[in-house]
């Protein structure tokens, strides 16, 4: 059974090991080998921290392990990242993780969400309900990456 929580500090390197893991297997159709090791390289288990502490990263579990999660920025009102790990693709695991982030957006009042897809996760956003506003680059160091930029009125 998979179940929807708050992430806690001690979760950080799971979370890192799922980010890590779904960029360089899911993106994978997407992306070229170079994009995909600078995206990854980026990553630190650190990183998740404030997030943690303001509330608006959630994990998915399975027992008690964490096979994805997603961060909701209340103050730009954006989805900053939502990954699943490549073994559990394919199992609502997403759906859940991204339902539960826009519970949590209109909660705080919210009436609309955009983020940045990576090319292999449009379908899925728009299958969730967001339109397509424009293609971009994502800066990274030294790479830029093609996403869509997309939007949900909740």
């Amino acid at each position: 059974m998979i179940t929807i929580r708050k992430g806690k500090q001690e979760d950080r390197e799971s979370i890192w090991q799922v980010h890590t893991r779904a960029i360089t297997k899911v993106c994978r159709s997407h992306y070229g080998e170079n994009e995909l090791e600078v995206w990854a390289g980026v990553l630190k288990p650190g990183r998740y921290r404030k997030s943690i502490e303001d509330g608006t990263l959630l994990v998915a579990e399975e027992g008690d392990v964490i096979i994805g999660f997603g961060n909701l920025n209340r103050t730009t009102a954006e989805i900053e990242a939502m990954y699943v790990d490549p073994d559990h693709v394919g199992r609502g695991v997403g759906i859940e993780i991204l339902q539960n982030l826009e519970g949590l957006a209109a909660e705080v009042g919210l009436t609309s969400l955009h983020l940045s897809a990576s090319l292999n996760a449009v379908g899925f956003y728009e299958r969730a309900g967001y339109k397509s506003q424009r293609h971009e680059r994502y800066l990274l160091p030294f790479q830029r990456v093609a996403c869509v930029n997309m939007v949900k009125k909740l």
